[in-house]
């Protein structure tokens, strides 16, 4: 897991897995704090509405990969504290609120726009499906303010 840390010169963090995407439990890619929790970061979620990321994904012998986003309303967020990103469907006034889960069966690079919205803490989570072997996942994160 990488703690995403921007300096003024580069505002895009990033994470690789090193070659094998990890198949065996959900893993935290990358978690933005507030810049008041990692003295050296002048970006933080709370300063920022809107986020990109970009995904260079190869899927070797996977069945698929999925990305999933948390956010959290506390500055350093334990591990109970973290509330799924949803869709929101309507069907006949009846809302259905979903977690938002990217998955991607085969090798693409794809980028996907999202607001952070009022979340002090977000955090990016990687898992592969089947074996990995010959699987990478490079992720790229930028923020801007509206």
């Amino acid at each position: 897991m990488e703690y995403v840390k921007f300096s003024s010169a580069i505002e895009i963090a990033s994470y690789d897995s090193a070659g094998t995407v990890p198949t065996v439990a959900e893993t935290d890619a990358m978690v933005i704090l507030e810049s008041d929790v990692l003295a050296t970061s002048v970006i933080s979620a709370p300063a920022n509405t809107q986020a990109t990321l970009m995904v260079d994904f190869t899927v070797g012998s996977l069945t698929n990969v999925l990305i999933k986003f948390y956010g959290s309303y506390l500055q350093r967020p334990g591990s109970g504290d973290w509330f799924s990103e949803t869709i929101e469907t309507n069907s006949s006034g009846v809302l259905t609120i979903t977690p938002i889960n990217i998955t991607m069966t085969g090798t693409t690079k794809a980028m996907w726009h999202f607001p952070i919205g009022a979340c002090k803490a977000y955090k990016i989570t990687v898992q592969g499906t089947g074996t990995a072997t010959g699987s990478s996942i490079k992720l790229y994160l930028g923020m801007r303010n509206n």
